[in-house]
């Protein structure tokens, strides 16, 4: 039960959460109806885990040596962080399908658009 809560509490720190909400919230913007979820989540995780962190570094002024050992760390240690990945990954999902369902009920609780009237 502790490594459930390690692995839970590293894979939606403090920090991450609020560049979680803003990707999942970007992500649900441009689902349609029959897009399937499980697919956007695994394209957020992959821009997640990799583009983000690597052009935080690049802007950050890291050395181009440091990004490469930054990636091949990432691909070395994968089998370890596995468990995070796969608890970043359901928590993106649910959060890009909340959004989603968000989205479907204001929008069914609109105003229904009208024709124009001819004169």
């Amino acid at each position: 039960m502790q490594d459930l809560q390690y692995i839970l509490g590293i894979g939606f720190s403090g920090a991450d959460i609020g560049r979680a909400i803003l990707m999942a919230f970007v992500f649900a913007m441009y689902a349609k109806k029959d897009t399937n979820i499980w697919q956007i989540g695994l394209i957020a995780l992959l821009i997640d885990r990799t583009v983000w962190p690597i052009v935080g570094m690049a802007v950050s002024g890291a050395e181009v040596h440091a990004i490469y050992a930054s990636i091949a760390a990432l691909f070395k240690t994968f089998l370890d962080d596995l468990g995070i990945y796969i608890v970043r990954y359901l928590g993106i999902v649910v959060m890009i399908a909340g959004f989603v369902g968000v989205r479907t009920g204001v929008h069914k609780y609109m105003p229904k658009k009208r024709k124009a009237a001819h004169a």
